[in-house]
């Protein structure tokens, strides 16, 4: 289950429901055009929802994890939806002044895990949460890892022993701006990402530092684990840029090597999948490679870190590639050897109301 039923990340939505979209999956492996799209359903209140991972459940139904908002604070919100798209439950955590948002959801034999960051009261500022919940949405058991600053789990997997391995951050600044959702370019001095393995019930087994200012995704593999982040580092004008950055552990965290990826621009690396071969597909986006926005960005590389291809993908709806911004979020191989993608596609500049285009204004994302 826990590799067949990987997770899909689509880390933003700008819509005021909380929108899943079911794909025919099986269709877009047999065939070569795109999957009819079987239905469309909102969920969520009069308010902004933001969903940060999904993933289709053992009882063909869905989950996802992301963060509503309460008088203008957001809180952790977790729903569960069955195969069709229809509300089964829904659940949050977060009071008004105490903050939360989710990042991440798996399913394990007897339920779920969400994990994210949640104001604490012991201490006063947001810190990285985990919870369990059964099958119906009624909490088993939730848990506070407390650290220096603001921290977040901001991915999980589950592991063979029936644990858990997470990742994310610590030592965010206590700010207004860092207690709500911290995309990967915002994260850079002063934080510290971390690898942690938690047992079934939730207690912390042992916490590593990572070299990169935080953790999106991780996997287990069979000598470790394999996590994705997004580094600063400086092209060879000396200007700072965000590359892509993979790292593999031991089965203890301690690093075996660390490689970073990319272009001369900027590249936001948001999600992996381990490949057939061994290797790993990684899948973000970028402004480097000649691309004239943000244009999705594919890349290949072998169990060692190192790059075979890379691919870059935009404007599916046209419009002027200057202002239209491609956002990937999510990307796993599929079952025929190839590789799906999720993300975004819109413009994000007012002054651009696609002149010229028959379709009209981009002035929306869309899935």
């Amino acid at each position: 289950m826990r590799n067949q039923q990987r997770s899909l990340g689509i880390n933003r939505m700008v819509s005021c429901a909380l929108a899943l979209v079911l794909l025919l999956l099986c269709s877009a492996v047999l065939h070569a055009e795109a999957p009819a799209i079987e239905w469309f359903k909102g969920q969520g209140t009069d308010y902004e929802e933001h969903v940060h991972e999904g993933c289709q459940t053992s009882d063909g139904g869905y989950i996802a994890s992301g963060q509503g908002f309460r008088d203008d604070e957001p809180y952790m919100l977790i729903i569960k939806v069955d195969s069709e798209g229809n509300l089964e439950w829904q659940k949050t955590f977060g009071e008004p002044g105490k903050w939360g948002i989710g990042y991440c959801v798996a399913e394990v034999r007897d339920g779920y895990i969400a994990g994210g960051k949640l104001y604490d009261s012991s201490c006063q500022r947001m810190q990285r949460f985990l919870a369990k919940l059964d099958c119906a949405g009624n909490t088993l058991w939730e848990k506070f890892y407390g650290a220096p600053g603001i921290g977040a789990i901001r991915g999980v997997d589950i592991t063979s022993d029936g644990g858990i391995v997470a990742t994310g951050y610590i030592n965010g600044p206590d700010t207004e701006e860092f207690r709500e959702f911290v995309f990967i370019a915002d994260a850079g001095d002063g934080f510290t990402g971390f690898i942690m393995k938690i047992d079934a019930k939730g207690s912390a087994e042992w916490e590593k530092p990572i070299d990169a200012p935080q953790g999106t995704k991780v996997r287990e593999i069979s000598q470790g684990y394999a996590i994705c982040s997004c580094v600063w580092t400086e092209n060879e004008s000396g200007e700072a840029n965000q590359d892509f950055c993979l790292m593999e552990t031991d089965d203890r965290g301690n690093t075996q090597w660390r490689k970073t990826l990319g272009g001369s621009r900027g590249d936001h690396l948001y999600d992996f999948d381990v490949t057939k071969d061994g290797g790993y597909i990684l899948g973000g986006h970028t402004v480097s490679y000649g691309v004239k926005n943000w244009d999705y960005l594919l890349m290949k590389v072998d169990g060692d870190g190192n790059e075979e291809w890379h691919k870059t993908f935009g404007q599916p709806r046209g419009y002027d590639a200057r202002y239209i911004h491609d956002e990937a979020y999510g990307v796993r191989q599929t079952p025929d050897g190839g590789y799906i993608i999720a993300g975004g596609s819109g413009d994000e500049c007012d002054s651009y109301h696609g002149s010229g285009h028959p379709a009209g204004t981009s002035d929306e994302w869309k899935v």
